[in-house]
């Protein structure tokens, strides 16, 4: 039985790694979204928006492969 409730665990904690991997790809894409379609955004705001999209991507890429290390 506890054999089974750890393939159990471990089937989910790579479920688990895939769904972080895509909320961060995700969040990437929804500031890209909100950077192009704010058509009077200040610089700053156009900055932060890029630091944003930045962040999540590097996010999502490094997980990506440290999980598939895993």
């Amino acid at each position: 039985a506890q054999k089974n409730r750890w393939a159990e665990e471990l089937e989910l904690t790579k479920h688990e790694m895939e769904w972080t991997v895509r909320f961060y790809m995700y969040m990437a894409t929804t500031w890209q979204s909100c950077r192009d379609s704010a058509t009077q955004l200040s610089s700053g705001h156009r900055a932060y928006a890029e630091k944003q999209i930045d962040m999540w991507n590097e996010l999502g890429h490094v997980s990506e492969a440290m999980f598939k290390c895993l």
